[in-house]
């Protein structure tokens, strides 16, 4: 039987491990059902857990005249990509400024950003992939992914990835090597993120078995949800990004740096929409509020790539 256990927003973006501002766009997109009850929204747990699950397929909204059923606005710019927190700060600027252009999220991993862009379900892609033949991140799986096409890739931030574990650091994990410490429990991220394929790259080079490592299997889709694994205790260890470590008061030990850049569609690039998007990126209010996180370098954030 199905769990129709009703939540209210909080407690639906703590299960998805996502914001509360996700929570209503997606119901605004129809991909999450809901009841409303006076002015409240309330979700049914066994979608949101069917959700998790990777069921995405839209579904209409209990009530029929939801706002799930209304026709998305030209100045709404679809988002499917890696998980990046400071993307989640982005959206805000852009909902608060006077543009009225919002941004959708969808965090499904880099590779299956590119691939929305292909088949023209996003507008905007996010990606942080790194070539180990080339030393690039993102270009060569643009030009692989995207071939003909000339979309605009810019950079959002230079990032810091690595260790996040318990406070005191209890396996004493400092390389990547430690992954196969003895009684280590691993929270991986999802299949065709760029964190996974980095790792699945070392792993292969290394000759470690995937089988080996306690907790392979054990899948999350955005850096928040590895911090929350960890801090729940139903793992040690996970990759991710400082700023989701620090968010949750864990410890985190550096891995490595990289870029994460934003991927637009030639015709996107091309509206008002998008250089409204540009416009808010460049900001000094919003690379001021970025570099208020720890792991975070803006000296190219809102310069174009290609």
């Amino acid at each position: 039987m199905a769990d129709e256990t009703l939540l209210t927003v909080e407690e639906a973006s703590k299960l998805l491990k996502i914001s509360k501002y996700t929570i209503y766009e997606l119901a605004k997109r129809g991909e999450l059902p809901f009841r409303r009850i006076g002015r409240q929204l309330r979700f049914e747990r066994g979608a949101l857990q069917r959700y998790l699950q990777g069921d995405n397929r839209q579904a209409p909204a209990v009530e029929n005249s939801g706002i799930a059923n209304q026709k998305p606005s030209p100045n709404i710019l679809r988002f499917i990509g890696s998980h990046e927190p400071s993307l989640e700060l982005l959206i805000d600027f852009l909902k608060h400024s006077s543009s009225g252009v919002s941004l959708l999220p969808s965090f499904r991993g880099s590779m299956e950003g590119l691939i929305a862009l292909y088949r023209r379900k996003a507008d905007i892609a996010g990606a942080h992939l790194w070539d180990e033949q080339t030393g690039e991140y993102n270009l060569p799986f643009i030009r692989h992914v995207l071939p003909g096409e000339a979309p605009a890739v810019i950079n959002l931030v230079q990032r810091v990835q690595g260790w996040i574990v318990q406070p005191g650091n209890p396996f004493k994990l400092e390389t990547m090597e430690d992954i196969s410490k003895e009684g280590l429990r691993f929270v991986n991220r999802q299949k065709g993120s760029g964190t996974r394929l980095r790792l699945d790259s070392f792993l292969r080079k290394k000759g470690i078995a995937p089988a080996s490592i306690k907790g392979y299997e054990l899948e999350e889709n955005t850096h928040i949800g590895v911090a929350c694994r960890v801090a729940n205790g139903e793992a040690d260890a996970g990759i991710a990004v400082k700023a989701a470590a620090e968010r949750l008061g864990l410890d985190f030990v550096p891995l490595f740096s990289e870029r994460y850049d934003l991927i637009c569609l030639q015709e996107a690039s091309e509206t008002k929409q998008w250089q409204s998007l540009v416009s808010a990126l460049r900001s000094e209010q919003f690379k001021h509020a970025v570099n208020s996180c720890s792991g975070y370098d803006t000296s190219l954030t809102g310069k174009y790539m290609n």
